[in-house]
């Protein structure tokens, strides 16, 4: 799936977009993805690989922008997606051919990071929840969250930032100042 997401579905969602756009939803609504677990996903244990979530969840993240409308900006202002952290909890394994639901879904942003919910249900229940903060890149630099925002939802502001997600941002940027 890595490669095929990278290289084939990606881009061919974006090309979907131009001609036939996914049902929109709102900023901050929640986006489902139904997946399943094939052969070149797995891992010695005939579970889905701790990286294919990380691929699962790139994916997510995309099908959410096209559905959102950030997409069609992004690509129009050759804006590049990254990631600055990924926080994963895995709870149950998601075997060989085993259908899941990937839900994305924004849960605020700062001047800087969008905050990001993406969970794993399969028909056993939660199978892995994680949080993501990532941002929009130019050749000019970091795009502010709030004006990205406002081309799809004009005026729409940011829920407050939990005091989790204010933790979790400082201790990531612990990690990077520590000792090395």
């Amino acid at each position: 799936m890595a490669h095929i997401n990278s290289f084939v579905r990606i881009p061919l969602l974006a090309v979907r977009q131009l001609i036939r756009p996914l049902p929109r939803i709102d900023v901050l609504d929640q986006d489902r993805i139904h997946m399943r677990v094939w052969p070149n996903d797995i891992d010695f244990n005939f579970h889905l690989n701790n990286s294919r979530y990380l691929t699962c969840m790139d994916y997510g993240r995309i099908h959410m922008m096209a559905a959102n409308g950030i997409l069609t900006h992004a690509v129009r202002a050759r804006w590049i997606p990254l990631v600055g952290s990924v926080d994963i909890t895995y709870r149950r394994s998601l075997d060989l051919f085993a259908t899941f639901e990937l839900r994305t879904r924004t849960i605020c942003w700062d001047e800087k990071w969008f905050y990001m919910e993406q969970s794993f249900h399969a028909k056993a229940g939660l199978a892995a929840v994680a949080w993501v903060k990532g941002l929009f890149r130019s050749k000019e630099g970091n795009i502010p969250s709030q004006a990205v925002v406002d081309l799809v939802a004009p005026g729409f502001t940011s829920p407050p930032v939990s005091e989790f997600l204010t933790q979790w941002n400082e201790i990531t940027k612990q990690r990077l100042d520590g000792p090395r």
